[in-house]
């Protein structure tokens, strides 16, 4: 069941690092915050009527709109960030959250998760430096303070999820997406930047069906089984298959860096299920003493 949820995660960020490229086609023709809003009311609409069909039809309004509020104000953190600061930096404090998220577990559960999770961390934070380059282009401190500000809220929310296992994942997305959709449709609207997404209409389906309905459904579902910090780890497979995407639809070149960067991010997040199996193993044998 874990390892099911493990491969649900991994998944979720070839999805998402996919999405990187839609998100780089719509920002050409709509404000941040606009094209964000079409993204989370098509997701709003897409799970609202899923819902229709699922047994437990109860929306959790109170959680969903916790969860929202860590989501947009971390997503827009992300996206202004850029304005200050390198696409290189920016993914380098994102990936920060495999440091912060065990942090965090740890002053919930007040349990500090496995030395095997610390030491995968690290090596998914270093293969992350790898990946993206130490180079810091037109970086600010504004820019920098935003992103951490990114990379923290994604840790809470990952946390936050850990403790809301019970949860039917298509209801509670779907009270996290209205939310969020009513934040950005007000910042859109109070910026004047609200436009028709006609030109960007492909990307925002995909990144409101795909990246977000169906994404964070998943994600909501897996981490029934799987530990806020286990998430992280795996979460920093994202970045490498945005690389992968990078180089062969955009063209953009990948270094010897890159692919070291990526076969140590590799190497963490199959740390994760490696160790469960061998856990799993150890259980069976002494199960039959």
């Amino acid at each position: 069941m874990k390892t099911k949820a493990h491969w649900m995660l991994v998944v979720l960020t070839i999805i998402w690092g996919f999405s990187f490229i839609a998100l780089s086609d719509g920002v050409k023709v709509l404000a941040p915050e606009t094209l964000l809003f079409w993204r989370f009311l098509v997701a709003s609409v897409a799970l609202l009527g899923a819902n229709v069909f699922n047994k437990k039809a109860c929306l959790p309004w109170k959680e969903g709109f916790i969860a929202s509020i860590m989501f947009a104000i971390a997503y827009y953190a992300q996206t202004k960030g850029l304005l200050y600061t390198s696409p290189s930096v920016a993914a380098f404090i994102t990936g920060l959250l495999v440091i912060f998220t065990p942090l965090f577990e740890a002053v919930v559960a007040k349990k500090a998760p496995p030395l095997r999770v610390w030491l995968s961390s690290l090596i998914a934070l270093l293969g992350t430096y790898f990946l993206v380059g130490t180079g810091n282009g037109n970086s600010s401190s504004l820019g920098v303070f935003l992103q951490l500000i990114c990379a923290i809220l994604f840790s809470v929310h990952i946390v936050y999820l850990g403790s809301k296992s019970h949860l039917d994942p298509i209801a509670f997305v779907a009270v996290q997406c209205i939310f969020m959709s009513v934040f950005y449709g007000g910042l859109a609207t109070i910026k004047g930047t609200f436009a028709w997404p006609r030109q960007a209409l492909l990307g925002i389906l995909y990144l409101g069906l795909l990246a977000t309905a169906l994404g964070l459904s998943l994600q909501v579902k897996a981490q029934r089984s799987v530990s806020p910090s286990e998430a992280s780890l795996i979460f920093s497979l994202e970045p490498v298959f945005a690389a992968i995407f990078s180089a062969i639809i955009l063209k953009e070149k990948l270094t010897w860096s890159s692919f070291l960067g990526m076969g140590l991010i590799f190497i963490a997040s199959l740390a994760v299920d490696f160790n469960w199996q061998k856990d799993k193993t150890i259980s069976s044998t002494e199960s039959g003493r």
